[in-house]
């Protein structure tokens, strides 16, 4: 029997539910609202601030796009069955008009029904459940007859608009072409008489345009004709007759897939889909494709990817590459892999990684393709392997941020959470983070799609009165002169109004509130600066206290709590092995802690009782506690356990509204043995 010690260094590596013996010590079997840095180590999360609320209406169904032009031209479209908003990042509605009607947004489920992308001031909206089609419209021309070859043609009696068959001979590259007499001395290539030249509009995507006055028109768009051609040699694109999966924009072309087929645009004319002659194969000419299984590949997202398109079936995923120009003779598609996807979550990019669901039973997992920048190899690997009953099925969105190496996961299983993975590479071979969590908001919320732009999440949430837009900012700031962060959902900073006649200040909030919620003194309250109050809710929309607090901003909100636990503690050898035959006995836990002004220590020795330790940031004797400042210390705090380390449960909670950082742990136990490990 000796008593021992040993260090976790440190706290930034998320949650696994492989065997205690098999984790890493940086490992915890809970995090909730816990945000992992390998900067900062781990700390409870952002609040959400609210930003606006959009619409009275819940829209729990509708799809959600974000528009990121530039620094001033951002915006949050929401389509729902037959309308489409558009709001600015500060919640602000901007007017969109019409001029086609709207029956193009007509879905039964929105949320799974459209895909957009945007290229400039052009946003288009693709809705998977409309059939294209072609219009009616014919090529005119009187149909002469056939020539063999272009110099058999009549040099005399020709009338406007006769059209002449060129057949070719067996030494030509090309099919038979078509030409038309334009009464000026010039024969011009031209559709063979009476085929269909026109792609419906009604039936294609429709645009979205920024006016640049602040206002939106949302309206079919004007697709190019066929101008040359037969249904053998300049046929319509694969699209037609067939529904249009998802839209993307690569390599200057604008794209579409459909069933098995992808479709490029010409080469910087994005609403032409015909060749533009068909006596040669141009480098711009329209890429119409299909991809090649074994298994049944209908298409679902296309991603564009570095220089190459990632496509995903529900069974198997390809790449499509060409040299340095992507044209009908470069384009090459090949399988990559061959995974059950989450089909109705678009992957994400981030770097050099793709990040796309899977399916695993009544979970989820997340792939990541990794592309090698010297081998320009691919592979999948399995984020989720050491979390393989963590994330719910049903994934419906994934979001990616490059500046802070973060994944959002959101699933239909779980309205209210969003599911974290935090990623650090040190080097292009070594990955020294690899973290999953989770962030919850309060149980009532329903959240409907969240992005990234720059170190902001926007999140556009359903809560029981309407449709909110709030934000996390993952940055580490403080509020205003502060000195720290409120950590308060919803958080609002707002002016209240004194009653002298009932010594009371009342805040109007713009969303519902309870007693829960929780009113934080801002700067102006010297003396009693991040001073809590526990208001009550006279209405649905009001928060009050006893006392004047009207001379300054407040902080308004909802608290959250942030849990951490530790994963069972497991004696390790000087070779990092589990040695599983030791009984350890925990006396004591440590942790070191940083910038923290609260936090507690929840423990259950042996599974029995429940002990709880504070650590509040005011230490007597400290000489840098000023009586009614915000405080937040540094250091060490020690806090007893005397218990079996596999069957007690150690767990760090912070509800509070002011901030904790850990960055590591340390634990102090008996070790005993009945028998020598060789």
């Amino acid at each position: 029997m000796s008593l021992i010690n040993r260090s976790i260094p440190n706290l930034y590596n998320g949650v696994s539910q492989q065997p205690p013996s098999l984790r890493l010590t940086s490992q915890a079997t809970e995090q909730e609202n816990g945000l992992s840095s390998v900067v900062y180590g781990l700390s409870k999360r952002p609040p959400t601030s609210h930003v606006a609320k959009l619409n009275t209406s819940t829209l729990e169904d509708s799809f959600v796009h974000t528009i990121n032009r530039d620094a001033n031209e951002q915006y949050k479209v929401i389509i729902t069955n037959g309308g489409l908003k558009v709001y600015t990042l500060a919640g602000v509605e901007r007017t969109v008009t019409f001029p086609d009607g709207t029956a193009y947004l007509n879905a039964t489920d929105p949320s799974e029904s459209f895909a957009c992308v945007t290229v400039a001031d052009y946003t288009f909206i693709v809705n998977k459940n409309v059939l294209v089609a072609s219009a009616a419209t014919t090529a005119t021309g009187t149909f002469k007859g056939a020539k063999q070859q272009f110099v058999d043609l009549p040099t005399s009696g020709n009338v406007v608009n006769d059209v002449w068959e060129i057949a070719g001979t067996g030494t030509n590259s090309f099919d038979n072409y078509y030409v038309k007499w334009d009464g000026s001395g010039t024969w011009r290539e031209t559709v063979k008489p009476g085929l269909k030249t026109t792609i419906n509009a009604a039936t294609m995507p429709f645009r979205l345009v920024n006016n640049g006055d602040g206002t939106f028109t949302c309206s079919k768009n004007v697709w190019a004709t066929r101008l040359v051609g037969d249904d053998i040699s300049a046929a319509f694109p694969s699209f037609v007759g067939n529904t249009i999966g998802d839209v993307f924009f690569h390599r200057n072309r604008l794209g579409f897939i459909a069933s098995e087929n992808v479709i490029f645009s010409r080469a910087g004319s994005f609403f032409n889909f015909f060749p533009e002659t068909v006596t040669l194969v141009l480098d711009t000419d329209p890429v119409d494709v299909a991809v090649s299984h074994t298994k049944v590949a209908v298409l679902r997202h296309a991603l564009a990817f570095n220089t190459s398109l990632m496509l995903f079936a529900d069974q198997a995923q390809f790449q499509l590459t060409a040299k340095d120009i992507l044209s009908p003779k470069t384009a090459v598609i090949n399988v990559t892999t061959e995974f059950d996807i989450e089909a109705k979550a678009k992957p994400a990019s981030s770097g050099t990684s793709i990040f796309f669901g899977v399916t695993k039973g009544s979970y989820s997992g997340i792939k990541e393709y990794l592309v090698q920048p010297l081998t320009y190899t691919n592979d999948a690997s399995d984020l989720t392997a050491h979390v393989p009953r963590y994330i719910p099925k049903n994934l419906f969105k994934l979001a990616s941020s490059n500046l802070d190496n973060v994944v959002i996961a959101l699933s239909k299983d779980e309205r209210n959470a969003m599911y974290v993975y935090r990623y650090y590479w040190s080097s292009p071979e070594e990955k020294v983070q690899s973290a999953w969590s989770k962030f919850t908001l309060d149980a009532g919320a329903v959240i409907l799609d969240v992005d990234f732009i720059n170190t902001i999440l926007y999140i556009v949430v359903k809560r029981s009165d309407g449709t909110y837009l709030e934000s996390l900012n993952l940055e580490d700031i403080n509020d205003g002169e502060l000195g720290v962060r409120v950590l308060l959902d919803q958080k609002i900073l707002s002016t209240g109004v004194y009653d002298a006649g009932n010594n009371w200040t009342t805040w109007t909030t713009p969303y519902p509130v309870t007693s829960s919620f929780k009113a934080v003194l801002g700067e102006t309250f010297t003396g009693q600066r991040a001073t809590v109050l526990n208001p009550s809710a006279p209405s649905a929309y009001t928060l009050r206290v006893p006392g004047n607090y009207s001379s300054g901003g407040v902080y308004l909100g909802r608290p959250y709590t942030f849990r951490f636990t530790f994963s069972p503690v497991i004696f390790k050898d000087e070779q990092k092995i589990s040695v599983v035959h030791y009984k350890v006995k925990l006396k004591n836990f440590e942790v070191l802690f940083d910038r923290t002004g609260y936090f507690r220590a929840e423990v259950k020795p042996d599974g029995r009782g429940d002990y709880k330790y504070t650590y509040t940031g005011n230490t007597l004797g400290d000489t840098s506690l000023k009586l009614g400042d915000v405080t937040l210390g540094t250091g060490k705090f020690r806090f007893p356990i005397m218990g079996d380390s596999s069957k007690s449960t150690i767990t760090l909670v912070n509800d509070s509204v002011l901030p904790s950082v850990f960055q590591a742990a340390e634990w102090e136990a008996v070790l005993s043995t009945a028998s020598k490990h060789l």
